[in-house]
């Protein structure tokens, strides 16, 4: 008995650990091929300037592509100024911006894992929802 409650503590820990803190750094991990649709979202504050606005601290999906590449449409809505940075596996990087508070972006990713990132034009408090679908 003790071995087991040993075992459901250290679980929860490594749960705990693995979720990070706060809403955005979460990073829930998706892998295609993709049975449904992906869908997240939340509030950001974001705070790290870049060259695709100003981003919260952490990735708020992280998409594992397992075949050679995949056709992934990429939904964000949310609050005007909204922007989203795509990065990749060697040195992939793409930059999105929703002036009106919306994002589509069609495409194909090679094999490799993206991490996505919500931010906006300012650094405002910015509500998004994600949706990564496979075609």
């Amino acid at each position: 008995m003790r071995s087991l409650i040993k075992s459901s503590i250290l679980s929860a820990a490594a749960f705990t650990l693995a979720l990070g803190t706060g809403v955005a750094s979460a990073q829930p991990v998706a892998q295609t091929p993709l049975s449904q649709p992906v869908q997240t979202s939340g509030s950001v504050n974001p705070s790290r300037a870049s060259g695709c606005g100003v981003l919260g601290e952490g990735p708020v999906q992280i998409l594992r592509v397992s075949q050679d590449f995949a056709a992934i449409d990429i939904a964000v809505s949310g609050t005007s100024g909204l922007t989203l940075m795509i990065q990749g596996d060697n040195g992939f990087s793409e930059c999105h911006t929703g002036g009106g508070g919306s994002i589509n972006a069609p495409g194909l990713l090679n094999r490799g894992t993206y991490s996505f990132f919500i931010g906006n034009s300012s650094p405002t408090a910015t509500n998004y929802n994600l949706t990564l679908r496979e075609n």
